[in-house]
């Protein structure tokens, strides 16, 4: 009997480290389950927060304020930096236009020193008059013209997201 305790006893001490490691398996599996699960909801619950927040990128306003109808004299020129805009004073009237490109969108340059060209481009050789028509060079159209109006305290507001089709000036 006592050999055949040994040999069960030895059955079982051979059978025990299988379990031990089909044990250890299961609990592997079961932990790699469970933070698999767990990892996906965490996942899951962040894409919903962020569902609720939209994902905007917020534009500088195209509607800005110039100043006062005094600092542009008659016969002026003034190019509004950073804003892609000149403020053009004549006798008749003030008006805004477009200092970008109908090509590319490149920033132009004014002429001053030619009667016959107003603007130029740097990066392909558009020229414009200085009422914006295209005289030459690779831009399809002419430069637009931005409405422009006088606030309630005097103030010149250029509205960039409205385009002066009439080429209308603001009589000052």
């Amino acid at each position: 009997m006592d050999s055949g305790t040994n040999s069960t006893a030895a059955a079982l001490a051979v059978n025990a480290p299988d379990e031990a490691a089909d044990e250890s398996r299961r609990g592997f599996v079961k932990k790699l389950t469970v933070t698999t699960l767990g990892l996906g909801f965490v996942a899951a619950v962040v894409e919903s927060f962020r569902f609720l927040k939209p994902n905007v990128l917020y534009e500088p306003s195209r509607i800005f304020k110039v100043g006062e109808v005094s600092q542009f004299p008659f016969g002026s020129r003034t190019v509004i930096e950073g804003k892609g805009v000149e403020i053009i004073r004549e006798k008749d009237g003030i008006h805004a236009i477009s200092l970008v490109c109908t090509h590319l969108g490149c920033l132009l340059n004014s002429i001053g020193n030619d009667p016959e060209i107003g603007y130029a481009c740097p990066c392909h050789g558009s020229n414009f008059t200085l009422k914006g028509e295209v005289l030459g060079g690779p831009a399809p159209r002419d430069l637009p013209w931005y409405e422009m109006y006088m606030d309630n305290t005097g103030t010149l507001v250029v509205d960039a997201s409205k385009v002066n089709h009439k080429r209308t000036k603001l009589a000052v």
